[in-house]
């Protein structure tokens, strides 16, 4: 996707384009403005697909912009309205101008993925169904002979041309997500292999993402995607498994293994495993020998 930024603080501009190119969508800044006169002047030049523009800006200010947008057809771009916890009505009188959505400052990369996400998925939509009604009207013209006279071979040669160059984009669509989907894959893979390898040390969501240059909020997301829950809890649930191993196959006192599994504390160790195992270490382990006894 194609964004324009509009705000007429730089530090703004820049803060929201290290975050959009982090985030894993396809996206490029194309266009940068410090107010409406501004933007209005690059779109006349510069097609985008995607502007946020800031509500309190010199010159002409975000809403008066956005009227200007869609009163003249200068863009069919979806528009997200920046602004602040003062500006919050302001914002709502704006959905009227046909905004698609407002991201309150200072922006959250979530909210900011959110809104990234639904632009994706309305020109993917979009994309969709233009190839289903240009099928429709050429399947129509093809087994209508009469049509076919009337509007011309050269016509429906042209709209051949064009179906093709409509299925050429749809399958570049269709690859761009196939290699979203294996990236996400590989990094998930790679991610996990890393934390079963080192879930005793005290390694956190921040520290993994930097590690394979991803984003964190991103990666806590993939993360509770592929295990259902969030990353701080598949840690405790894999230390917890290997305290099972060792109150049933070593004699080390309580303390030791906490201290062996990267516990802060043994009380958080225990506390930890009767939530996941419902008794204490200590009772798990004579109950667990005890039955291994009897089985025996």
């Amino acid at each position: 996707m194609r964004v324009m930024i509009v705000d007429d603080e730089p530090f703004i501009r820049e803060g929201l384009k290290q975050l959009i190119v982090k985030l894993p969508y396809d996206c490029s800044i194309d266009a940068e403005a410090e107010n409406g006169i501004q933007a209005i002047k690059q779109l006349k030049e510069t097609k985008v697909d995607l502007i946020f523009a800031d509500i309190k800006m010199p010159g002409m200010n975000g809403l008066e912009m956005v009227e200007k947008i869609r009163k003249y057809n200068l863009s069919d771009a979806r528009i997200v309205i920046l602004t602040g916890f003062a500006d919050f009505e302001f914002a709502r009188k704006a959905l009227r101008f046909k905004i698609s959505d407002y991201l309150l400052k200072p922006v959250q990369t979530e909210e900011l993925e959110s809104i990234l996400k639904s632009a994706e998925d309305y020109y993917s939509e979009r994309i969709r169904e233009v190839y289903s009604k240009q099928k429709t009207l050429l399947m129509d013209i093809l087994t209508d002979k009469q049509c076919e006279k009337a509007v011309g071979t050269e016509l429906v040669t042209d709209m051949l041309t064009k179906q093709r160059d409509i299925n050429s984009l749809l399958d570049e669509v269709r690859k761009n997500d196939e290699a979203r989907q294996r990236e996400k894959k590989e990094i998930g893979y790679e991610v996990d292999e890393f934390v079963k390898e080192h879930y005793k040390e005290n390694i956190s969501l921040k520290q993994i993402s930097e590690i394979f240059h991803v984003n964190n909020v991103y990666l806590g997301q993939l993360f509770k995607k592929r295990h259902d829950m969030l990353f701080k809890d598949y840690i405790t649930s894999l230390r917890i498994e290997d305290a099972d191993r060792l109150l049933l196959t070593t004699n080390k006192r309580i303390y030791q293994i906490s201290e062996e599994l990267g516990f802060a504390s043994v009380d958080i160790f225990i506390s930890k495993f009767m939530q996941l195992r419902g008794i204490t270490p200590n009772q798990y382990r004579i109950k667990k020998r005890m039955q291994n006894e009897e089985d025996q």
